[in-house]
């Protein structure tokens, strides 16, 4: 019976490992662009080789869904 009930939770994604589950201590999130929960935060950066511009990803601690934007340098 327990199964049932876990095989019927597809609609649930999982979390993934290397993203954040909650918000840090101190954290200013904004409104998530999928879920719309105040949950989107700034997480990682990197360079782009082209352009060298600088790119900050930002993901949400809910719905783990993530974007690029550029960073102010």
């Amino acid at each position: 019976m327990a199964w049932a009930a876990v095989l019927s939770s597809a609609a649930m994604t999982a979390k993934v490992p290397w993203l954040p589950s909650q918000l840090p201590p101190g954290a200013k999130p904004e409104r998530c662009p999928r879920c719309g929960k105040r949950a989107f935060i700034p997480w990682t950066l990197r360079r782009d080789d082209r352009t060298k511009a600088v790119m900050r990803t930002w993901v949400c601690t809910e719905c783990q869904i993530t974007q690029e934007r550029p960073e102010p340098e």
